[in-house]
């Protein structure tokens, strides 16, 4: 109890002498001066005595607040630092009394708060509140674009103030890379990591799923003509906001972007041509980037096979029974009816892309590249290729000669046409 009474007292004391250094302090003393002179001023504007002893006040308070009288002003850092540690210490001992002695009075607090406060008011005000504040930021736009330089010079600003951020924290991070080593850096940093609450985050974790299962079955069980209410909501807006929208500008937006893209991929270009060892190392390093990932696709791979094999078959087994394979085919209909649809009307379309594909490759650097791409591949899948093959064939001559006879008349032709071409390359006719 008495320690406690001896934290207070230290801040009450520490408090007192920063409020009075404060005031003691070169700008306040002339801030408070000129706020005195002021109002007296203003006072002394309706004549008569006041205007007579108005001379006098001033003399007054200008000796009383004389800005050549200065506090230390350096004291006032430690103080504040004294205030933090003697705050922290008796927050400290009223917790090692009772860990939840401000909880107590705080829920009063909060209960106050919320039983006094008209959140409906609140509410109202901020929704008629909008055409005022539309209005406002009309008549802002409207002056400041009368200064042009104006906006400009803020505009400046934020950049002036964006590249001191940049170089503030370049400057934080010197010292690690001068005094830091990297088992200290990797201890200081990774022990937060460790120190985390597991438990906790767990917890949370099932808060959240729980949030989103409850609003997910809430979506549905207010659902109206077989649609979820999130769905019919969202159809609303949609259907008000897309009439607005401009679709040429939008496509020129579109446009915009992508060539944008295309402008940050020739300066990136552009700047690596003349930072050529920087893409060297950056295809040097390409394998060992990529090995880490493969090595955790392979991990993964291994615990599927570390698994009870029953029971990885009867989730699989559920997992794939759950997926619609109706919906699938629609896809894949959909997708044949529509390039069948747009084939029909402009049949020229997917051949003249096919045909200036083609054209513009260069054939004898292709014709190169296959002389020796696939003898190499093939010699270097030979192993693979000879336990493969026999399967490969059997399936090919299941496709030719299916079970009791090829009976549609275009399958015949095929296979007399394979027949005629697997002759005529063999040279017999």
């Amino acid at each position: 109890r008495m320690h406690t009474e001896d934290n207070q007292a230290q801040l009450t004391k520490v408090s007192a002498r920063i409020i009075a250094e404060t005031i003691r302090a070169k700008g306040t003393r002339i801030l408070l001066f000129d706020v005195a002179e002021d109002l007296i001023n203003s006072w002394a504007n309706n004549g008569g005595i006041r205007h007579r002893v108005a001379s006098p006040f001033k003399w007054i308070v200008s000796k009383v607040l004389k800005p050549g009288r200065n506090g230390s002003g350096n004291s006032i850092s430690a103080d504040l630092g004294s205030l933090l540690t003697i705050w922290a210490r008796k927050v400290n001992a009223e917790h090692a009394k009772d860990q939840i002695c401000h909880a107590r009075t705080r829920g009063e607090t909060i209960h106050n708060f919320l039983k006094g406060t008209d959140f409906g008011e609140i509410r109202e005000m901020v929704e008629n509140s909008e055409p005022c504040v539309l209005k406002t930021v009309e008549a802002f736009n409207t002056q400041l674009w009368k200064y042009p330089a104006k906006v400009a010079s803020i505009l400046g600003t934020f950049l002036a103030a964006t590249n001191t951020g940049i170089r503030s924290a370049r400057e934080m991070l010197k010292p690690i890379e001068k005094n830091v080593g990297p088992d200290l850096l990797a201890d200081l940093v990774l022990s937060l990591l460790k120190e985390l609450n597991a438990k906790e985050a767990g917890k949370l974790t099932n808060s959240l799923c729980e949030f989103i299962r409850r609003l997910h079955t809430g979506n549905y069980l207010l659902a109206k003509a077989n649609k979820p209410l999130f769905q019919i909501y969202l159809t609303s807006l949609l259907q008000e906001a897309l009439p607005n929208i401009d679709p040429v500008l939008l496509k020129k937006a579109k446009i915009a972007l992508a060539e944008d893209g295309e402008a940050i991929s020739n300066a990136l270009s552009d700047a690596m041509s003349d930072n050529p060892d920087m893409m060297m190392e950056m295809i040097s390093a390409y394998g060992s980037a990529k090995t880490p990932k493969i090595k955790g696709v392979s991990r993964k791979i291994r615990l599927f096979e570390e698994m009870d094999q029953d029971r990885l078959a009867d989730a699989t087994a559920t997992g794939l029974s759950d997926l619609d394979t109706y919906e699938i085919a629609e896809v894949i209909n959909g997708f044949l009816r529509t390039m069948n649809s747009i084939h029909k009307v402009r049949p020229e379309v997917f051949s003249s892309i096919a045909c200036s594909i083609a054209d513009s490759v260069d054939t004898e650097e292709l014709r190169l590249a296959a002389d020796w791409l696939f003898p190499e591949i093939v010699e270097a899948a030979r192993p693979l290729i000879d336990a493969s093959i026999p399967s490969i064939i059997n399936a090919l001559c299941d496709i030719l000669c299916p079970e009791g006879g090829i009976m549609d008349e275009k399958h015949q032709e095929a296979v007399g046409n394979l027949k005629t071409a697997l002759l005529a390359a063999g040279g017999e006719k």
